[in-house]
């Protein structure tokens, strides 16, 4: 019932497919519905399996995979992603503003844009969280949605970043608490934090005076870091890496156009070169103290197509063993 109300309410599938995750877990916890392969005392013998009431069974996933085929096209779709280039606009626009808020909302900007930070995970920024090291700034993500255990990760962002923290700390005059907060149109600054909805309404105008068109949201500052690290030419590995993506799907959605615009076929066929080949090859030599600046070969090319592939098809294969796993316990619930 609750698949069929989602569906005619034209709804996405994601919204069935959250409702159904969430009944199953009250149950849960609620205790109506017992791990697979539980056993407890019976009259019968010293043990027998319990009979699991979970609200998702056969019905509830066939439901799912007709949702999945008729409202395939459903949802609001991708935002548009503000890519590296126009992000520093954005950034640049705000700054010339010359006051206390275009200084926050640069800063704001390019953190999110360096680190791919989410909504949630720039508004959680302390000032303890940014440490100025060599050439940069080191980022620490306490919690994010993909780390509810609070493990924790360390990212980087540029010089130009750094440079905006800095000057950003000597005229909020902060020390500790929150990273970004609200300004009033006087320039005083609060001492709360920024809300996710600030954060969102602040992305939302500075792209607009930057002339970004479509529609842009408080994600399209990390989605358009992924795409134009794609360009670049990082690896599955290395998005999954500097995105903290917990699924290779979701990432995979984000750098979709870049995949087909330079996947096998048009680079080992049609010879399509992504841009920035050059300086990348020539960076990556730099750094391991080759001293061999040279465009990457076709050869190269290919074998760094043929890694992918196989990083692409090791991690499917880990999310098809993992939905097997999750429907033989259903099924055996």
């Amino acid at each position: 019932m609750c698949v069929g109300i989602h569906y005619h309410r034209g709804l996405a599938v994601a919204s069935a497919e959250t409702a159904v995750a969430a009944a199953t877990e009250r149950a849960r916890r609620a205790g109506e519905a017992s791990p697979a392969g539980a056993r407890t005392r019976g009259a019968l013998g010293p043990y027998r399996p319990t009979q699991s009431l979970s609200p998702a069974g056969a019905r509830t996933r066939g439901a799912l995979s007709a949702f999945r085929r008729d409202g395939a096209g459903r949802g609001p779709g991708q935002v548009v992603g503000i890519r590296w280039g126009q992000a520093d606009r954005m950034a640049r626009l705000a700054e010339s503003c010359g006051n206390a808020r275009g200084l926050r909302d640069a800063l704001l900007i390019r953190i999110m844009s360096d680190c791919l930070l989410r909504v949630s995970e720039a508004e959680a920024l302390d000032v303890s969280d940014v440490e100025f090291v060599r050439d940069g700034l080191l980022v620490t993500i306490r919690r994010s949605k993909t780390d509810q255990e609070g493990r924790g990760a360390a990212l980087f962002a540029g010089p130009e970043t750094a440079r905006l923290a800095r000057k950003w700390f000597g005229t909020a005059r902060v020390d500790g608490g929150p990273l970004f907060r609200p300004v009033n149109k006087a320039g005083r600054v609060a001492g709360t934090r920024l809300s996710g909805r600030s954060v969102r309404d602040i992305v939302k105008e500075r792209a607009a005076d930057a002339g970004i068109e479509g529609r842009v949201s408080g994600h399209s500052l990390r989605v358009g870091s992924a795409q134009s690290l794609r360009d670049a030419g990082a690896t599955v590995t290395e998005l999954m890496d500097a995105g903290r993506w917990s699924r290779v799907e979701t990432m995979a959605g984000y750098v979709r156009a870049q995949d087909a615009a330079f996947g096998p076929v048009a680079r080992l066929r049609f010879g399509a070169v992504p841009p920035d080949a050059g300086v990348r090859g020539a960076r990556r030599a730099l750094r391991r103290g080759a001293g061999r600046a040279r465009v990457e070969g076709k050869r190269a090319r290919r074998e760094r197509a043929k890694r992918e592939r196989k990083q692409m098809r090791r991690a499917a294969k880990k999310v098809e063993k993992r939905l097997a796993r999750i429907e033989r316990a259903v099924t055996g619930s």
